[in-house]
């Protein structure tokens, strides 16, 4: 993970701090924002799972954790909320290996949310959203 993905975070990338996205006092400047986005967008088909073209992928909302949305192919996995917000910093959100969590390249919970953000990205209308906008912008100190 980049720890340098905002301004505003704290910590060093390792639990508890790889978290911090969950319980960070500027978080509704506009990360919750965004993210409540995600949400919706995961609920937004009555209840079935939300296709996420091009990928074989499908959304569905978590059922006990608003920072979590479930995403599902042959097995189910959780995007977490400092994952995709990690993900818009940078670019990047890929699988980390134990020992190299400082890898930039890695997703803070170091499990591999590649290209399924990126098809949330889209399905919420692209990187030039106000709210994607205004995230990043915040993550830079801004």
């Amino acid at each position: 993970m980049d720890v340098r993905f905002c301004a505003r975070y704290r910590g060093d990338g390792n639990p508890p701090s790889n978290r911090f996205c969950r319980s960070c006092p500027a978080r509704g400047e506009a990360c919750d924002l965004l993210w409540e986005q995600v949400v919706t967008l995961s609920r937004s088909n009555g209840g079935k799972p939300v296709l996420l073209p091009p990928t074989r992928a499908v959304m569905l909302p978590h059922p006990k954790n608003p920072d979590f949305v479930r995403l599902r192919i042959n097995c189910e996995w959780t995007l977490p909320v400092e994952d995709f917000l990690h993900f818009i910093a940078t670019g990047h959100a890929g699988m980390g290996r134990k020992g190299r969590r400082q890898d930039p390249s890695a997703s803070p919970s170091m499990t591999r949310q590649e290209p399924y953000v990126q098809a949330i990205v889209e399905a919420l209308g692209g990187w030039e959203i106000p709210e994607i906008v205004k995230v990043k912008h915040v993550q830079r100190g801004r």
